[in-house]
C-alpha cells in the first residue's frame, strides 16, 4: 500500500526523515511540494486546491491506485482536500496534528507570523526556528536550514495564505476514507480541532502521543511510525 506524505510550508520530504523505517512494509512517497527541496520556487500558486492537484497528478502518473495520504500540520489540508476530490483513490487519510481551518487565535498568529516573514524575505528565520522547533540532532537541523535558505519568500508567502483560508469543516462529513488522527499529547491549542471531526467524519481514529507537543514525527517517530502501521493493518489497508 502506498503512503503518501503532505510536508508543511518550505521544510520538504526531511520532516517526514525518521518515517522511512516504515518502508519495511509500505510503499512510501516522500513529495517535496513548491517551494521545497528541488522542486520550483517561483510559481503562482493560489491555493490548497492547486497543491492538491499536483499530488494527484503524481498518484496518477506513477499509477499508484488508491493511496494512503498523510499530512503533517498545515501539509494535512492537502490530504483531505485530496480525500474529499477524488474518494476512489483514497484508502484512507493521517493527519498528524492536523486542522480543518485556522480558526483560534494561536494558531492564526502562527500563520500570520509565517507570511510576514515570507513577505519580508527573512528566509534565515525560517531555517532558525523550524529546524531548532523539530529536532534535536544538529546533523538534522543543518540539513533542514540548508533546505529552508534556499525558498522563495514571495512563494512561500503566497503557500502560508492558501494554508490560512482553506477550510474543510463544512465538508468532513464527505470523507468517506478511514481517518487516523495523530496528536501531541502537550499540543494543547491543537484539541478544539478534534470536535469537527468526531462529529462529522464516520470512520474516525484519535492516538495521542505521551511527552510532545506538535511535532510528532520528528520528536517521537517510534511511537508515530507505530501507531501508523497498527492503524493500517488494523483497518486493513495494507
Amino acid at each position: 500500500m502506498p503512503i503518501v506524505f503532505c510536508h508543511p510550508p518550505v521544510m520538504g520530504h526531511l520532516t517526514f526523515r525518521f518515517q522511512r523505517p516504515l518502508a519495511k512494509s509500505y510503499q512510501l512517497i516522500f513529495v517535496d511540494l513548491l517551494d521545497s527541496g528541488r522542486t520550483t520556487r517561483v510559481h503562482p500558486v493560489s491555493s490548497v486546491t492547486d497543491l492538491m492537484e499536483m499530488v494527484h497528478a503524481l498518484v496518477v502518473d506513477l499509477k499508484l491506485g488508491p493511496v494512503i495520504l498523510c499530512g503533517y500540520s498545515n501539509g494535512g489540508a492537502i490530504p483531505q482536500e485530496f480525500a474529499l476530490q477524488y474518494p476512489d483513490q483514497t484508502a484512507g487519510v493521517i493527519l498528524i496534528g492536523g486542522f480543518p481551518e485556522v480558526s483560534t487565535f494561536l494558531l492564526k498568529k502562527e500563520f500570520e507570523l509565517g507570511i510576514w516573514a515570507a513577505r519580508k524575505q527573512l528566509l534565515n528565520l525560517f531555517s532558525l526556528m523550524l529546524p531548532a522547533a523539530h529536532f534535536n540532532s544538529h546533523t538534522c537541523r543543518r540539513d533542514m536550514a540548508n533546505f529552508i535558505k534556499q525558498a522563495d519568500g514571495p512563494t512561500l508567502q503566497r503557500i502560508y495564505e492558501a494554508g490560512m483560508k482553506y477550510v474543510s469543516t463544512d465538508r468532513l462529513q464527505h470523507i468517506t476514507a478511514p481517518l487516523l488522527l495523530i496528536y501531541g499529547a502537550r499540543d494543547l491549542y491543537m484539541r478544539s480541532y478534534l470536535l469537527p471531526y468526531c462529529q462529522k467524519v464516520k470512520d474516525i481514529d484519535i492516538a495521542f502521543v505521551s511527552n510532545v507537543a506538535h511535532q510528532v514525527p520528528t520528536k517521537r517517530p517510534d511511537e508515530c511510525n507505530q501507531i501508523i502501521d497498527s492503524w493500517i493493518k488494523r483497518k486493513s489497508l495494507a
